[in-house]
């Protein structure tokens, strides 16, 4: 059995922090307890070796960061709430070795990192991208640690780029994407050379070769061809062995599923798994057999198998009702 925790999208007097427990062996996902308090806790890391989970609270112009120690019995104590110094902080990412926590804050352009006995780090970007409704500021949407806490990928929607911190934030260098694809989140290969990057706006995945020049090698559609209503491409992860990747669509409602070619990373679409309504995060279980999709406008988790040669999901062979689900996160 595992342990899974789940924010949703609700307000502070509803329960938005969910813990469930996980069967790997049947995938069924059960209900244990939550706890409210927290206003709009779309997203969460937890540390492993601290048991303590945090959380934002993604509101608009006075986002903050909360820590809760969570005890064996899932009794949680808050330890934590700091200002995010931005609005709308929807994404956390813990620092390899526990020093700190990556926020990117999505309404202003703003990147804090709250360092745990370091120095803390805080960055406004500014300007403008091609898509005039989307993409007139900056909006920071996600963080990826690439090796030991000291070199940091983030990745900045509105402006079409990703920024790379490095040597503990002295020094940065910045990746373009083509304009207009708005990067979300991120996945990188366990060689730390490929970087694959979810452009929401354009529903595509992005190859990146990393390196002293780093540059797109590949872009490749996340939708069928003959899909052309409305879609925004949102979570991406990598298979536990490195061989498939996923992402998933909002409007098409699916997740794409793709074969990594192992020597250069390129990507093949072997087809898509239909799930319900906004799958705005996913995850994959530990044991690597089963994804777990948070349907968030379906109020529900479906649980799909993997496939182990192939890569392909199945269709649900569970389903949980749950309220606006977002962000999918396993304890243990």
């Amino acid at each position: 059995m595992h342990t899974l925790v789940v924010g949703s999208r609700v307000s502070s007097d509803k329960q938005g922090i969910t813990f469930c427990c996980f069967d790997e062996q049947t995938g069924v996902i059960q209900y244990l307890t939550g706890i409210d308090g927290v206003e709009q806790p779309t997203f969460q890391c937890f540390d492993h070796e601290k048991n303590i989970l945090y959380t934002v609270s993604e509101t608009e112009t006075d986002g903050h960061v909360y820590g809760f120690h969570v005890s064996p019995s899932l009794k949680c104590e808050q330890i934590l709430c700091v200002p995010s110094l931005g609005g709308s902080p929807c994404h956390l990412a813990l620092a390899p070795s526990g020093v700190g926590l990556a926020i990117a804050n999505y309404a202003d352009g703003v990147f804090t990192f709250l360092g745990f006995g370091k120095p803390d780090y805080r960055e406004t970007f500014s300007g403008k991208g091609k898509h005039p409704v989307r993409q007139e500021g900056s909006h920071i949407h996600s963080s990826l640690w690439t090796a030991e806490g000291s070199s940091l990928l983030v990745a900045d929607l509105g402006l079409d780029r990703l920024i790379w911190y490095k040597d503990s934030f002295t020094a940065k260098q910045y990746i373009q994407v083509p304009p207009g694809t708005g990067p979300r989140h991120m996945a990188l290969s366990s060689d730390k050379t490929t970087l694959f990057v979810a452009a929401e706006l354009s529903s595509e995945v992005l190859v990146i070769k990393l390196g002293p020049e780093p540059s797109v090698v590949q872009t490749i559609s996340t939708l069928p061809l003959d899909f052309t209503d409305e879609n925004t491409a949102a979570d991406i992860h990598l298979s536990v062995d490195g061989r498939f990747l996923y992402c998933s669509n909002r409007g098409h409602d699916s997740i794409a599923m793709y074969a990594v070619e192992p020597a250069s990373g390129l990507l093949t679409l072997l087809g898509h798994c239909k799930v319900e309504e906004e799958p705005r995060n996913f995850c994959i279980d530990p044991s690597g057999a089963y994804l777990l999709s948070g349907n968030a406008s379906s109020n529900s988790i479906t649980v799909h198998a993997i496939d182990q040669e192939t890569g392909m999901l199945s269709s649900a062979v569970h389903r949980l009702e749950l309220q606006a689900p977002v962000c999918l996160t396993f304890m243990t």
